[in-house]
């Protein structure tokens, strides 16, 4: 049986994302990840049942089990499946440093919203 993979919801009409994104798929050696482009892909949206409003706020994945994960978690999943982000992925598992990166993230998206 094929395994399920984890969907990352991303913004395809942002430069910056779109190179974070194909520097991810990249090196997605094990093929763990369906990039999906909030711009591209209505139906599977629709199947979601989140705004693209709501997903172009920050980075949203859905796991095997379909539970939605989003912002600074989503990162932390996506990160532990790279063995050069894995320690990153580590670190945001204690508390004290998601508290601190989360105004971070937001803060880069907003400065995202910006630059696009």
């Amino acid at each position: 049986m094929k395994e399920k993979k984890i969907n990352v919801f991303f913004d395809g009409s942002c430069k910056v994302c779109s190179k974070e994104i194909s520097f991810y798929d990249k090196h997605d050696k094990k093929k763990k990840f369906n990039w999906i482009d909030l711009n591209s892909e209505d139906l599977h949206l629709k199947r979601l049942g989140i705004s693209k409003n709501e997903l172009l706020k920050s980075l949203h994945i859905q796991l095997q089990d379909g539970r939605i994960i989003k912002g600074v978690n989503a990162f932390r999943i996506i990160w532990r499946e790279y063995p050069f982000l894995k320690l990153i992925s580590y670190i945001l598992d204690f508390k004290i440093m998601r508290i601190i990166a989360r105004p971070i993230y937001r803060a880069l998206v907003k400065l995202k919203s910006l630059i696009v």
